[in-house]
């Protein structure tokens, strides 16, 4: 199997920015009771880039929308959110709108929505300016363009100018990280960045995110369900199933090290780049289970080719914990039996463990 490049992770970290610590973010509906994050724990760095994979509905963007308080409906039934030191669950709403926007800024995946059609983009991005930094509508605008250019979109000055429908889907989509950036931002939070744009695209649009974090020396939180993304620019990866954290470890340890059934089946249902064209995807059986009634024990023993039922699996919710390297942990009972299998013995089917 032809191994993708990946990223060995932070050698040193930087300073502590964001901490999660057991987080439950509910949806109270009239069918019960929706656990979308259930118990998330995670630290992010400056300097780094932090990723969050996982299936839709797994929970990753209402854990990034909880962090911006831009979810009004769901209820915090547990956990801390701290930025900084400051408990951001804990702050008024005027207080968590000046760090909203100023320190911690967010691209949405679907910038033709996010985008007011009726305001001009330098009327958009300038207003962030004006907003946290108290400029006037010429400030604001020469901003705008300064930020337009830095992205890498043409005629900035012309640009800025224009509607959001006038601009390509890549263009919008660097608006977008154009608007973040106003403000300089210790934390981006990039929500499936490249969605619903072309392979070329996608790599204009992630090498500008990196660019802008070394320029502005910031960290990123990148949301994504694309394993060939994570690998190209992640220091560190969570995997979500079911509102809950299944894995976290460096790029690396999860490509090469990996110790969660649901990561060897999101890594084994890739394409390869050297198979052949007969050879077959091995999906992970099932589907996602809802979150209203998630499975007993670990979530995904219904799916787990691996899980021993009735027994732990379905009896045990499976707690986080170290595996292979300080920071690489688990939440499965059998993770060290688990270090025997590879992707390739899930792909041809032979898949015994360990005692």
């Amino acid at each position: 199997m032809s191994e993708p490049t990946v990223p060995s992770g932070l050698s040193r970290r930087g300073e502590l920015l964001l901490s999660v610590e057991d987080l439950q973010a509910y949806f109270d509906t009239d069918d019960g009771t929706v656990k979308a994050v259930d118990g998330v724990s995670f630290d992010i760095y400056r300097g780094e880039v932090f990723a969050v994979v996982g299936e839709s509905g797994s929970g990753k963007s209402v854990t990034a929308t909880t962090i911006m308080g831009l979810q009004p409906t769901i209820r915090i039934a547990g956990g801390s959110v701290h930025w900084k030191g400051r408990d951001l669950l804990a702050m008024s709403e005027e207080e968590h709108r000046r760090i909203r926007g100023g320190e911690i800024a967010m691209i949405f995946q679907d910038p033709l929505t996010a985008l007011n059609p009726v305001h001009t983009v330098g009327r958009q991005i300038g207003e962030m300016a004006r907003i946290h930094e108290g400029l006037n509508h010429k400030q604001a605008h020469e901003r705008a363009i300064e930020m337009i250019e830095l992205v890498g979109i043409p005629e900035p000055r012309k640009r800025a100018d224009m509607y959001p429908h006038e601009f390509s889907g890549g263009m919008r989509q660097r608006a977008m990280i154009a608007m973040a950036i106003t403000c300089k931002p210790d934390l981006l939070i990039a929500d499936e960045p490249t969605t619903a744009l072309d392979v070329t695209v996608q790599a204009q649009v992630l090498d500008v995110l990196l660019a802008i974090k070394d320029e502005i020396d910031s960290a990123i939180m990148l949301i994504t369900h694309d394993l060939g993304v994570v690998a190209g620019l992640a220091d560190r990866v969570m995997v979500m199933y079911a509102g809950r954290q299944a894995e976290i470890g460096t790029a690396a340890e999860l490509f090469y090290q990996t110790r969660h059934p649901y990561t060897f089946g999101l890594l084994a249902s890739l394409p390869r780049l050297d198979g052949g064209d007969d050879e077959e995807l091995v999906p992970i059986d099932g589907s996602p289970p809802s979150l209203i009634h998630v499975p007993s024990g670990c979530a995904f023993h219904p799916r787990c080719r691996f899980a021993e039922v009735p027994g732990r699996c379905n009896e045990e919710r499976p707690l986080l914990r170290t595996v292979t390297s300080d920071g690489h942990v688990t939440a499965c009972h059998f993770a060290e039996r688990l270090a025997t299998v590879t992707v390739e013995s899930i792909r041809t089917g032979r898949t015994e463990v360990g005692p």
